[in-house]
């Protein structure tokens, strides 16, 4: 490695598809991994050849043959105390995107030649307090110092808006930020795990973001879900007890599901051919069934579109243009439903899949103070309500459990404000301020971040004022002080996943578990890769294929135990063709 500074590099965190980029010399540089693709499957899996982990399509392809020994979708799952199993190894939402973090930053470094330690990292625009920490823990966990959490619709936003691209159509339009007339339009964003919509405002050479929606657990996923509901169904079979009793022929299901939807989203019918162990029937599956399949995923979309119009003020004769972002945004009936809301086509972007990692790029030029981008100013919004638990007086009682936001939701952030309340009881000596975040009325609804402990104060009647400052950066990350009228001690606390903070020497426990467990970096990826995915095939061939493929895999393991490196490159060419050939290049 070389001493050259850290550059600031963008990520895409995706529940699907991950990617890194760099902003440099008036573009955006990808950077590919091992494999050569510069979209990383976010899937990490333990290879019983190498007795490591591994990320990335290598991990996809094992997660279709032996799931237990695989996750993916971890990203929905981030924010919360659970484990995912892999194997016999228990890991967290945040480990195993660290996991994903980590193959990203060393394709960086490995393109660079240099060390690549800080970053911009995205988030979906309705991620919480707790999913937007564990998306920067994870990422600190990767060896990274995040310089900004980004919300992925402002990312795109800016790719829009700073290098234009987007076409309604034949018809192309100009870039967002280049045009000098004031103008609104709307992001609308279903990646592979999650859904958000984004209302933004340009002029003036600066990009607002007016107000954000959506789901944190609707995508593309669930898409694939619903066609393997539906494919079963076809099939006579009941997809319950096939999930309970055979996992593993679920999971080449839904990897054949996976290929099938992007077929419809190119032809008006498809094939699904399903596992010898549940019958081998062929499932004929038109792009109007897919639809019906799936309606119930699209109206769930209503809501947050309307919800981000009605908090921007906003109708729809107000908006000049509808943007895409993320690949589900491909399917013709999500198209069709964008179409059919907003009384419009919307703009098709050059590459939905990568345009986040691009503005992440953007972003990150912005953070190192890149001349070339000086000019342009972004701004976000709060995605949730903040604010405090109180008591209100109801028909002569005094009831607990209500709400009182003090940052609403998009409020323009980095936000400072203040609210006044006073002490309900004689002689109150503390007061315990439970801090929560949401849109609920009661707070039994919304999401508890902590309380702040205000202690040792004078007694008093009943009614004394008491103010409690917000004050919440870019980043989600909350300061709560509070001070106490005649008191000159401050009361303060930072909130960040429930009070929960990982410690120096936590992270380093974290970063040395992850270095343990990696594959070995001698073993070249292509080589794993090409054997996991030939495991895969040989699965699906007919009887009298499969001894030419046996063969092939003997002769390329034999190389590799001889470690003559052209008698290796020899057979992993060999092996790979024959895979491309029997499998085909979009393989199942």
């Amino acid at each position: 490695m070389t001493q050259r500074p850290s550059p600031i590099v963008g990520i895409d965190l995706g529940t699907t598809y991950s990617a890194i980029a760099l902003y440099e010399g008036g573009r955006v540089r990808f950077f590919p991994n091992p494999l050569g693709q510069d979209l990383t499957p976010s899937v990490v899996a333990w290879d019983r050849r190498s007795q490591g982990m591994v990320v990335g399509r290598q991990a996809r392809d094992i997660l279709a043959t032996r799931p237990g020994d695989a996750a993916a979708l971890f990203k929905r799952e981030m924010g919360r105390d659970i484990s995912l199993r892999i194997g016999d190894r228990s890991f967290t939402p945040v480990e195993l995107s660290a996991w994903v973090l980590d193959s990203l930053r060393a394709d960086a470094e490995r393109a660079l030649g240099c060390a690549v330690t800080r970053c911009v990292v995205t988030v979906p625009a309705y991620f919480n307090e707790a999913q937007r920490f564990a998306t920067k823990r994870a990422a600190e966990t990767a060896g990274f110092s995040v310089e900004r959490v980004l919300n992925e619709p402002t990312a795109a936003a800016i790719a829009y808006g700073l290098h234009g691209g987007v076409t309604d159509g034949a018809a192309a339009t100009s870039a967002v930020v280049e045009d000098a007339e004031e103008r609104r339009f709307l992001v609308f964003d279903l990646g592979g795990g999650t859904f958000d919509v984004c209302v933004m405002e340009r002029f003036e050479g600066m990009l607002e973001v007016r107000s954000v929606a959506g789901e944190s657990r609707l995508g593309g996923e669930d898409f694939t879900e619903a066609l393997v509901q539906f494919a079963l169904e076809q099939a006579g079979l009941d997809a319950d007890k096939v999930a309970r009793e055979q996992p593993d022929e679920l999971a080449l299901v839904r990897k054949r599901a996976e290929v099938v939807k992007r077929t419809l989203s190119r032809w008006p019918k498809a094939e699904l051919l399903l596992p010898e162990a549940l019958g081998s029937q062929v499932v004929g599956i038109s792009q109007a069934a897919f639809e019906r399949a799936t309606a119930a995923l699209r109206e769930r979309m209503v809501g947050p579109c309307r919800t981000a119009l009605r908090s921007a003020g906003l109708n729809l004769a107000d908006l000049q243009e509808i943007l895409l972002v993320g690949g589900a945004t491909r399917m013709p009936g999500v198209h069709a439903f964008i179409t059919e809301v907003f009384n419009r086509p919307p703009l098709l972007g050059p590459d939905p899949d990568r345009v986040v990692a691009h503005g992440a790029a953007i972003q990150a030029a912005l953070c190192a103070d890149d001349q070339a981008v000086s000019d342009l100013v972004v701004t976000d919004v709060a995605s949730h309500s903040l604010g405090v638990e109180v008591t209100r007086e109801i028909a002569g009682k005094r009831l607990a459990g209500f709400f009182s936001p003090i940052i609403h939701r998009n409020t323009v952030i980095p936000a400072s404000k203040v609210e006044v309340y006073q002490t309900v009881q004689d002689g109150q000596r503390a007061i315990d301020l439970e801090i929560y975040e949401g849109e609920a009325r009661r707070v039994q609804d919304n999401h508890r971040l902590g309380v702040l402990a205000i202690k040792n104060l004078p007694k008093r009647d009943a009614g004394t004022d008491f103010a409690v400052r917000f004050t919440f950066d870019l980043n989600g990350i909350l300061e709560v002080e509070a001070s106490v009228e005649g008191v000159e001690q401050r009361f303060s606390q930072i909130f960040q996943r429930e009070g929960k903070v990982l410690d120096a020497a936590e992270l380093m426990r974290a970063k040395e578990r992850i270095r343990g467990l990696k594959a070995d970096p001698h073993e070249r990826p292509r080589y794993r890769d090409v054997l996991t995915r030939a495991d895969l095939l040989w699965r699906e061939l007919p009887a009298g294929q499969k001894p030419m493929l046996d063969h092939a895999i003997d002769s390329f393991e034999a190389a590799l135990r001889g470690k003559d490196t052209k008698a290796i490159e020899t057979a992993f060419g060999d092996l790979n063709q024959l895979c491309e050939r029997l499998g085909g290049s979009e393989r199942w």
